[in-house]
């Protein structure tokens, strides 16, 4: 056997060991040989090279064997041995945090965008990632890599944001602008692309192989896992939901909410029903100020909004229609409001669909941006451990 394919089988048996502990912890080497196939003496050299790197540590005594033999000793996979920057660039917030090999976000920061958007973003990033690295005792050497979601079209392999409206940014490399910063490898995906990663990888959407993240936020984007991958389109633009067009005749004389943004967006979108409140109200009102005045009772406010639940709804029922999914998670600051508009959205596409879907909202909270960057980058990065 040539060396090169010797090293690539124990690079993958190691891999395969790993996800066996991370999936059955405490396991011990015996009980890991049954499930994986490969022999005890191999699992037992994998695990000592598992051990030596910090990636698996032992744990007291397991039961004793049905013979009355010596109870084995237990592996538990290390979290803790290396970390993860993770960050989220959006419309309204940048947040960072960092993340042990388990999604557990250890320490959050987060400012706002507009604030920092044409001065010095990336040094204010900075500032956040260094303050949570004291925060922790750590130092950049404790860290595997950078993950980065940006809410625009980006090109995943030169780490380039193509296109982002609610940031006026075009053909802007924010690897180029972290690796300034730091000697780490960084990988950057669209913000809706990093949230159904992370979903699948510690959310609503473990175990599942179809999924789509919609989020409802300041536009509408969505994220789309088929058959266990991500789908990102020829052009990594797959996804774009805020382009559907929901309203034939609205359609004609559509002029978008925000220049750049679709029509789906244009009539749900956070801005979109913030600004037609506004406009019959005669006064400034926020997206959230309109849920809550709705659930007051206010007439413009439920109009406007069952105007934009319908859209949305139309929209998810021709995804649903489409690409048959098991669940569908709804995210971003409108799904905040989910218990409001729950039951006008489920009888849409319960009307317009053919099959049950399971539409619900996310599982996480603030930092749900935090560990989808996370889970962006082990996914794209080259170890033992990926996801």
């Amino acid at each position: 056997m040539q060396k090169g394919n010797a090293a690539y089988i124990k690079n993958m048996n190691t891999k395969i060991v790993l996800d066996c502990i991370i999936e059955h912890e405490p396991i011990s080497r015996s009980e890991i040989s049954k499930r994986v196939k490969i022999s005890k003496p191999t699992v037992s050299q994998l695990v000592n090279q598992l051990l030596e790197e910090g990636f698996v540590y032992e744990v007291g005594m397991g039961n004793s064997t049905a013979t009355g033999g010596r109870k084995p000793v237990q592996l538990c996979f290390n979290a803790c041995n290396a970390y993860i920057i993770g960050i989220d660039i959006g419309g309204s917030k940048v947040a960072s945090g960092i993340t042990d090999l388990k999604g557990k976000v250890h320490v959050y920061r987060e400012f706002p965008t507009q604030e920092f958007l044409h001065k010095d973003l990336f040094r204010r990033l900075h500032e956040d990632v260094q303050g949570m690295l004291n925060d922790l005792k750590l130092t950049t050497s404790d860290v595997l890599g950078i993950g980065v979601g940006v809410a625009g079209v980006t090109d995943v392999k030169k780490g380039l944001v193509m296109e982002a409206p609610a940031l006026e940014w075009k053909q802007l490399s924010i690897r180029e602008k972290l690796e300034d910063y730091y000697d780490l490898p960084v990988f950057v995906d669209n913000d809706v692309n990093i949230s159904v990663l992370g979903e699948h990888w510690i959310g609503a959407g473990v175990d599942k192989s179809n999924i789509i993240y919609i989020s409802i936020g300041t536009g509408i984007g969505s994220g789309i896992i088929l058959n266990g991958n991500l789908y990102r389109g020829s052009n990594y633009s797959a996804g774009e939901i805020g382009y559907q067009v929901t309203d034939r005749l609205m359609a004609r004389d559509f002029n978008p909410v925000v220049k750049g943004f679709g029509f789906l967006e244009s009539m749900a979108g956070g801005i979109s029903i913030g600004e037609q409140l506004s406009g019959r109200l005669n006064k400034k009102v926020t997206a959230k100020e309109a849920f809550e005045l709705a659930d007051k009772g206010d007439e413009d406010a439920k109009e406007v909004i069952d105007f934009a639940i319908e859209n949305l709804g139309i929209g998810i029922s021709n995804y649903i229609s489409l690409l048959d999914p098991e669940i569908i998670i709804l995210g971003g600051g409108i799904s905040g409001s989910y218990a409001s508009f729950k039951k006008q959205l489920h009888e849409i596409i319960k009307k317009f669909t053919p099959g049950k879907c399971e539409v619900i909202p996310t599982r996480f909270g603030k930092e749900a941006g935090v560990i989808g960057a996370s889970a962006l980058f082990l996914k794209e990065y080259d170890s033992i451990f990926k996801i």
